[in-house]
């Protein structure tokens, strides 16, 4: 799986349903580096879920 970063978070590529981020020929890397906070949709931790 391939991911990128846009705007300090971290979102898969191809961008997830439901996720608002637009990918503009960003680095595509295929780890997740520190320090940047987790898209909850790319990275399937839905909102609803969370109690």
């Amino acid at each position: 799986m391939l991911y990128f970063i846009k705007e300090n978070t971290v979102h898969q590529y191809p961008v997830a349903k439901g996720c608002s981020a637009v990918y503009r020929d960003e680095h595509l890397r295929d780890t997740i580096i520190h320090g940047v906070k987790e898209c909850p949709y790319c990275m399937r931790e839905w909102p609803a879920n969370k109690q």
